[in-house]
């Protein structure tokens, strides 16, 4: 069991080389199985920001030049490739074997590998993108001018271990490890969906066209299997897109790339308290950056206070403290009330100075 989740986890978190090969032979079928004449023009992209962007900007234009001819379809492929599978597979197998067996553990994991998909425009790939969309070119005024709405698509990749459903990992763990058979034409859209799925990233399947992402280039995660990296973007695609993350937190490149940089001002400024607080575990001299003046010392560490300017809360407290098996050194927020580091130490475990006695720091 465990080596199966894994083969699937692998599989969901792939980079590099994108199998476009796989995915124009077996997409056609997920067509055919839904009764949909397959589109002549298919679009490659290099990220799911030109792609999600691409997708409803081609389908508005579409939509308003042929009525319904640009409607999304992937409803209709993913309920008539795996929908008819998942519907199969339940019938098949009792009703005792659970979904957490396999689907749950690599739905978790692979599900945390992307969150975000759409952020800011990139007009250049976008319009070239659409162009091949609708085989014919629009000026950026058509464009902007259009009221876009959200657009479906397909996870590819990401999905195998399924979303709000049961994933292709858990359904294909009856095919592959308890040798269940099905009907030919169940088994065809099983297998269909599954290459397509595993040789792809994000895909908005539509009746005019389908546009399809390319795989990402790297994937970076910490222990936690959350998006993480003090380098370079957690996640990165072909064309330079991606997401800057620290432990599955989304920040800037400044935070990443050039923490030296930071200043009183970026922290002070960001509403974010967990990218706020990245700030300042990043920062580096943080106390003396911004400003902070010591209260008091004692063995466990130094209580400062900051001064917040015309922020409501006019001051805050912090005790600087040092990782005893790393050294580390960090600042934990504690309330104004506090008067000694024992105290606001004490104060993060729940309890009060005279109970929090341990014997050995870790």
């Amino acid at each position: 069991m465990p080596a199966y989740a894994e083969k699937w986890i692998k599989i969901g978190l792939r980079t590099g080389k994108t199998d476009w090969k796989t995915f124009d032979k077996y997409m056609p079928i997920c067509y055919e199985k839904a009764n949909i004449v397959y589109p002549k023009n298919i679009v490659r992209v290099k990220s799911p920001l030109v792609g999600a962007l691409s997708a409803s900007i081609a389908n508005a234009l579409l939509i308003k030049r042929d009525g319904a001819v640009g409607e999304a379809v992937s409803g209709a492929v993913g309920e008539a490739v795996s929908g008819a599978v998942r519907g199969a597979v339940s019938e098949a197998v009792s009703e005792a074997v659970s979904e957490a067996a396999v689907g749950e553990v690599v739905r978790g994991v692979v599900r945390g590998a992307v969150s975000e998909a759409v952020s800011e425009a990139v007009s250049g790939a976008v319009r070239e993108a659409v162009s091949e969309a609708v085989d014919e070119s629009r000026d950026n005024a058509k464009i902007i001018n259009l009221s876009l709405s959200w657009h479906y698509w397909l996870g590819g990749q990401f999905w195998v271990g399924g979303y709000w459903y049961w994933g292709i990992s858990f359904v294909n763990f009856f095919f592959d490890v308890c040798k269940l058979k099905l009907s030919k034409d169940t088994m065809e859209r099983a297998f269909a969906y599954r290459k397509v799925c595993e040789s792809v990233n994000y895909i908005w399947p539509n009746r005019g066209f389908i546009i399809v992402c390319a795989r990402p280039v790297h994937i970076d995660r910490d222990e936690q299997g959350r998006l993480h990296s003090e380098t370079r973007k957690a996640i990165e695609y072909p064309d330079g897109w991606g997401l800057w993350m620290i432990h599955g937190v989304k920040v800037t490149e400044k935070i990443v790339m050039t923490p030296k940089k930071l200043t009183k001002k970026d922290w002070m400024e960001e509403k974010n308290i967990e990218v706020r607080r990245i700030i300042q575990d990043r920062m580096p001299d943080f106390a003396e950056k911004i400003g902070a003046k010591s209260i008091h010392r004692d063995s466990r560490g130094e209580l400062l206070e900051v001064d917040l300017g015309s922020d409501p809360e006019k001051t805050a407290r912090y005790v600087k403290l040092k990782d005893a098996s790393t050294n580390r050194v960090y600042y934990l927020r504690v309330p104004n009330t506090i008067q000694t580091p024992h105290e606001g130490v004490s104060w993060s475990f729940v309890m009060t100075k005279e109970e929090y006695k341990p014997e050995v720091e870790t």
